[in-house]
């Protein structure tokens, strides 16, 4: 009769490999050595890129800026308002560093149509270069480097780095950005207008320009940098943002970027019509000055971060499961009561 007692399980010997021996953790030196034509590879491909699109000039005056060199001195620029373009470097190397245990531990691999994207950005580039369109190029960088990415390191490596690869867009300033300034400094002044209507203020606006009646009590005009562009882009890249890392669905991201444009909008035109009422009931100078200056950021807050904080709050049920917990609490409490 055969034995039916199992056989002793033997233990590995110390000189032997365990059966499912553990991850070892990510090195880059050690990924390097094992992996000498894919860094070759990169270094080429990254060596090109920033000769290309750092280096080698096509726009400005004289044709003395390469397209990064152009991004840089434009946002520098205060007619353009797009300051917070010269952050997005930074951003950028935060979000590959917070997302740096996801990227070691994805699957690496190599993807074909990763390299049919980079293509596609590079022959925007060359168009660009052809027709002296400093956007055009700076928009095919995003495109040519994500490309790049999904055919080195394969799709789940892109999959987290395609954020960060968009957020390039940000420090592009829009042909159209002086036109929607024009628009926003017009809306302001006429709520802040229509505001000081209802509380019975003499008031005249015209364009951008406001002032009491009789005028020589205090005259106010709205510029470029109280028009709410500011507030609106630097809003919506903190949307952008906010919602990539702490939303689980596209949807709610789009919504929450969506979001930011009335609530800059509002924020800004309640900015405005607070200074209005100051100067009327309580001092001109102190709303011209102090009140100015503290203002913005004080209805960012109050209207633009507390507004995307509630909405996300909002989209994700914060009130509904606060309402379905205490009711539960009630209904045990009065069961055991009982």
């Amino acid at each position: 009769m055969a034995n039916s007692d199992p056989s002793p399980k033997t233990e590995p010997r110390a000189d032997q490999p365990a059966e499912n021996p553990s991850k070892e953790p990510f090195s880059l030196l050690a990924w390097i050595r094992n992996n000498p034509i894919e860094t070759a590879l990169f270094a080429g491909i990254l060596g090109v890129l920033l000769y290309f699109y750092g280096i080698k000039p096509y726009y400005g005056n004289v044709r003395e800026l390469s397209p990064i060199q152009w991004m840089w001195n434009v946002c520098g620029k205060p007619d353009f308002d797009y300051m917070h373009g010269r952050l997005i470097p930074l951003i950028i190397a935060g979000l590959i560093w917070y997302r740096w245990p996801q990227l070691k531990a994805a699957e690496k691999g190599s993807e074909r149509w990763g390299l049919v994207i980079a293509i596609i950005g590079i022959l925007f580039f060359i168009v660009a270069a052809r027709v002296v369109q400093a956007r055009i190029a700076a928009g095919s960088l995003p495109i040519v480097a994500f490309g790049l990415i999904a055919y080195i390191w394969g799709r789940h490596v892109a999959r987290y780095l395609f954020f960060p690869c968009c957020l390039i867009y940000f420090a592009i300033p829009m042909p159209g950005l002086m036109q929607a300034t024009n628009n926003l400094q017009i809306f302001s002044t006429e709520t802040a207008a229509f505001v000081g209507g209802l509380f019975g203020i003499e008031l005249h606006s015209a364009g951008s320009q406001i002032h009491s009646v009789p005028a020589d009590r205090w005259q106010f005009e709205v510029d470029t940098g109280c028009s709410g562009i500011r507030s609106l882009v630097a809003l919506t890249l903190i949307a952008a943002i906010y919602g990539h890392l702490t939303q689980d669905r596209l949807w709610k991201k789009i919504v929450l970027i969506v979001a930011a444009l009335p609530l800059a909008v509002l924020a800004n035109a309640g900015r405005v019509t607070t200074i209005v009422l100051i100067a009327e009931f309580i001092n001109a100078k102190f709303a011209s000055s102090t009140w100015h200056n503290w203002s913005g950021f004080i209805f960012f807050l109050a209207f633009g971060l507390s507004g995307l904080l509630l909405l996300s709050m909002l989209i994700n049920g914060g009130f509904t499961k606060r309402k379905r917990k205490s009711v539960r609490t009630r209904v045990v409490e009065k069961r055991a009561a009982g």
